[in-house]
């Protein structure tokens, strides 16, 4: 049913329940694992001119951080990761690489808010993934 698996991280705590998720997935499947970290090109672009190089060179350390973490979770679990890091708007660039890749199934966390927090955050990568995408897409609830 799926061959390959996208897990999208921005690097937080949470990732690593989304990644329990894509790692059965893939192994249930015996499903490739693709994992992505987006350098978020509007953090670039709001810094102060001088700082922008900077920033982005913070922001992808931070990604490939993220990304080589998650495969070496990946790996300790049998399964072998492809990992990427791109800059660009983080919906655009995940479902660009689906499509590129063409992968199957993305699999995304997402935070549990309510209330106030979760009027802030309408239009959540996630959420305009959901709507945008044209494949499958798990949403893990995060927390």
């Amino acid at each position: 049913m799926y061959d390959s698996v996208l897990l999208p991280t921005d690097g937080s705590d949470g990732a690593a329940e989304a990644l329990e998720h894509a790692i059965g997935v893939a192994t249930a499947f015996d499903a490739d694992l693709h994992i992505i970290s987006i350098i978020d090109r509007r953090v670039v672009l709001a810094a102060d001119t001088d700082e922008k190089e900077a920033v982005r060179s913070e922001l992808s350390d931070d990604a490939t951080e993220a990304v080589e973490g998650l495969a070496n979770r990946a790996a300790e679990a049998g399964i072998e990761a492809t990992t990427a890091t791109t800059e660009g708007v983080p919906h655009r660039e995940i479902l660009a690489y689906a499509a590129d890749n063409d992968l199957n199934l993305l699999v995304l966390g997402t935070h549990g808010r309510t209330g106030r927090e979760k009027r802030l955050h309408l239009g959540s990568t996630t959420e305009r993934v959901v709507k945008e995408s044209e494949r499958p897409v798990t949403v893990v609830n995060i927390g």
